[in-house]
């Protein structure tokens, strides 16, 4: 604007120095222009989302910026969805950055990976230079874990209780004795045995184990498919959180129960596709 009134300005009066200011005013306009259009060359943003993401849950997904450029750093970068950015004020060249975004996903199943937008206002803010990033990635929403009260479960075997494996744990009752190999805590160590027989021997304890259970998709409670899908997803965090092998089944399709961090994903993951697939 201020350009254009002097523009105006050197037309009316014939003034050369407003003429060579106009000039100086719109060379540097341009000069701005292609830096900042330089700054967003070379540059590629990838997202990696959590490992659960759940349906109306605000998560933080994880954000990597990369310069390929061989010599010059990327400046004033900013990575944007909606009204969440991270900015990355110098990424080096050939090196890459890592920042944190707030993104909620409505739904359960499969969603695209979030659109974004890179964007610097380099070198002086007079334009706003961006880009839109996509990517063909898919994230899997998980059903959002809704309390169940355990009376309003259909299938009387539903419980927490619990018994002896013969699995090696840190809790239950002595399994066997064996020979002390090195990393074992000290207070596993067996003392009397060991003055005994001159040398160390530690003992081996079962874990405890609780009786595995398989839960059918169609008779957890809940007034439609979507309370089921709710239900189904805090019992199965809850049962694994406390140690409990889970499955699920739906007609033949059967999950047998198992524990761990991915089975917990598998069967979050069949819960988050019901229908759908």
């Amino acid at each position: 604007m201020l350009t254009l009134l002097i523009g105006f300005a050197a037309v009316n009066t014939g003034n050369n120095l407003l003429y060579l200011l106009v000039s100086a005013l719109l060379g540097f306009m341009a000069v701005s222009g292609v830096l900042g259009k330089w700054n967003l060359s070379g540059i590629s943003v990838n997202c990696h989302p959590p490992a659960e993401v759940y349906d109306g849950l605000t998560t933080l997904m994880k954000v990597e910026l990369f310069n390929r450029r061989r010599w010059l750093p990327g400046i004033l970068l900013e990575v944007g969805y909606y009204d969440q950015k991270a900015l990355f004020p110098i990424v080096d060249a050939k090196s890459s950055q890592q920042r944190l975004l707030e993104i909620t996903f409505e739904g359960r199943g499969q969603h695209p990976a979030p659109t974004l937008r890179l964007s610097s206002r380099f070198p002086i803010n007079f334009f706003i230079r961006h880009k839109t990033l996509e990517t063909e990635k898919f994230i899997t929403v998980f059903p959002r874990p809704q309390l169940c009260p355990m009376d309003q479960l259909q299938d009387p075997n539903i419980q927490f209780g619990n018994s002896l494996s013969l699995r090696k744990g840190q809790d239950g009752d002595i399994n066997r004795i064996s020979n002390y190999r090195g990393g074992e805590p000290l207070k596993r160590i067996h003392w009397k045995l060991s003055a005994r027989q001159g040398q160390l021997k530690v003992k081996e304890l079962s874990t405890t184990a609780h009786t595995p259970l398989i839960l059918e998709i169609n008779q957890l409670p809940g007034a439609n498919l979507e309370q089921k899908l709710q239900h189904g997803a805090y019992l199965v965090t809850r049962m694994l959180r406390s140690g409990r092998p889970v499955g699920l089944q739906n007609g033949t399709m059967v999950i047998p129960p198992d524990t761990g961090l991915h089975h917990k994903q598998r069967l979050l993951h069949t819960l988050a596709l019901y229908g759908q697939d």
